[in-house]
C-alpha cells in the first residue's frame, strides 16, 4: 500500500517527534509535484524501533531520495550526535577538528558501487574539511571535496594541476573523476584544457552535480574548457579520444586501496596507449594506511579499524614502472606515506615549478626518478 501525501505528512510528524527526542532533526523537502512513495509496512516498522540509531541506521533505505525529493539529516550539538556522526560518518582525519564541530549530512546513499555519505561543514570553519566532503562509509575515504571559496584541499588532489605544465596540448582524461575535485582544479588553474572524466558511479555523479558543484564544470567557460563525463569503466578499451590524451590522471580505488587491475602490468601498458607522442600519466598510488570500519548491525558499535595498504600502493608503483622505461615518484607530506606517480623523464623541476601556481610549487621540487627492483620492491 503506497502513501497518500496526507499519509506522508502524518508519518513525517510522528518520525520528527521520535527524533526529536533523541536530539535530531530529520527534514523532507519536497522538489516537484509527485508524492514519495513508501511502504505503509516498512515505514511503520522503523516507527516502531525503540533505538534512534536503528532508524537512522535504516533511513536510506525507508526513504530512498527520488528524483522529485532529497532527504536530509541535520546534526545538533548533543553528544549522542557527535558519538553517531564521528564514529560512524567521519574518517579519523576530520575526527581531528575536535567534537564540538558542527556538520550535516546532505545525503546518503548506498550505490551498486559504494556506500556514501556527503556531509558538510560551514564554509567559515577553520577545518580543512569546511565545505563539501563526499565520503566512502564502509573505508573512511574521501572521494572529493568542494569548497565555493577555494579550488584547493591540501590533499593529493592540489597535486594534479602541475601536469598540465609539462604535457602537450590536447585533452587530459581523468579515470576515477568522483565529485569533481581535481577536475575543478584542473580547470581553475589550465582554463582552455579539455577534460574527459570517466566515473563508474552513476548515483554519484548525479549526487555530484547537486552538491558538489559538478554540473557548472560540464558547461565551456570563457577559455573554451570544460569537462566531458562519461559513465562507464575507466579502464575499458572504449575510454579513449582520437589521437590520444596529452596527459592522464588516475585516481581509482576500491575499499581504500587502488584497483587490483592496476596493481597488473597489463593495465599500464594498455593505458600506454591512450597517450599521445610526450603525454604522461600521474597517479595517486595510495599510502601505508587503510581506514576500514568493523561490520556492526548497529550504528552505536561503529569503529574504525586500519589495514596495511603498502603492499597494494608497492605493487602499482612496480607495475607502471614496468610498463614505463622512465617513473618519478613524490611522497606527499603525510603520516600515511601516501606516494604519487608520473610516468616519462624528470621534468626540470625549477621550471616546471614556475609553471605552476605558488601553491604546489613545493611539492613539484620534490619529485625524483624512481627505480624499480622488484615485482614488488621499488627506490627513488
Amino acid at each position: 500500500m503506497a502513501c497518500t501525501s496526507a499519509g506522508i505528512t502524518y508519518l513525517w510528524s510522528r518520525c520528527h517527534r521520535i527524533l526529536e527526542h533523541h536530539h535530531y532533526e530529520l527534514v523532507a523537502e519536497h522538489v516537484g509535484h509527485r508524492s514519495w512513495e513508501l511502504t505503509m509496512t516498512t515505514l511503520m516498522h522503523s516507527l516502531a524501533c525503540a533505538s534512534t540509531s536503528r532508524i537512522l541506521s535504516a533511513h536510506s533505505r525507508l526513504f530512498p531520495a527520488p528524483g522529485n525529493g532529497r532527504l536530509q539529516l541535520h546534526g545538533r550539538r548533543s553528544p549522542r550526535c557527535r558519538q553517531i556522526f564521528s564514529r560512524d560518518l567521519r574518517p579519523r582525519a576530520m575526527e581531528e577538528d575536535g567534537p564540538e564541530t558542527e556538520y550535516k549530512m546532505l545525503s546518503e546513499m548506498k550505490t551498486a558501487y559504494d556506500d556514501l555519505s556527503i556531509l558538510h561543514m560551514a564554509e567559515t570553519s577553520s577545518s580543512k574539511y569546511a565545505g563539501f566532503t563526499l565520503l566512502v562509509n564502509n573505508s573512511g575515504n574521501i572521494l572529493s571535496m568542494y569548497k565555493r571559496d577555494s579550488i584547493w584541499t591540501d590533499l593529493y588532489f592540489d597535486e594534479f594541476a602541475t601536469l598540465p605544465a609539462v604535457v602537450p596540448e590536447g585533452p587530459i582524461a581523468i579515470l576515477g573523476l568522483g565529485g569533481g575535485t581535481a577536475a575543478r582544479i584542473l580547470l581553475d588553474v589550465w582554463p582552455s584544457r579539455k577534460l574527459e572524466g570517466w566515473e563508474i558511479d552513476r548515483v554519484l555523479v548525479e549526487k555530484a552535480r547537486l552538491h558538489l558543484g559538478l554540473a557548472a564544470l560540464e558547461v565551456p567557460n570563457q577559455e573554451g574548457g570544460f569537462l566531458s563525463v562519461h559513465i562507464g569503466d575507466a579502464l575499458s578499451p572504449e575510454a579513449t579520444v582520437d589521437g590520444g590524451f596529452a596527459g592522464i590522471v588516475v585516481d581509482l580505488f576500491y575499499q581504500g586501496e587502488v584497483l587490483p587491475e592496476l596493481q597488473e602490468v597489463q593495465a599500464w601498458n594498455e593505458l600506454k596507449k591512450r597517450l599521445k607522442p610526450g603525454g604522461r600519466i600521474m597517479v595517486n598510488c595510495g599510502g601505508t594506511i587503510v581506514e576500514q570500519r568493523d561490520s556492526s548491525p548497529d550504528y552505536d558499535d561503529g569503529t574504525w579499524t586500519w589495514k596495511d595498504g603498502s603492499a597494494a600502493r608497492d605493487a602499482t608503483i612496480s607495475a607502471i614502472g614496468r610498463a614505463f622505461p622512465e617513473v618519478n615518484l613524490r611522497k606527499m607530506d603525510s603520516k600515511e606515506d601516501n606516494f604519487l606517480a608520473m610516468t616519462g623523464p624528470l621534468p626540470d623541476l625549477h621550471a616546471w615549478a614556475r609553471a605552476v601556481p605558488e601553491r604546489v610549487r613545493p611539492g613539484v621540487l620534490t619529485w625524483r626518478r624512481a627505480k624499480v627492483v622488484s615485482r614488488r620492491g621499488f627506490s627513488f
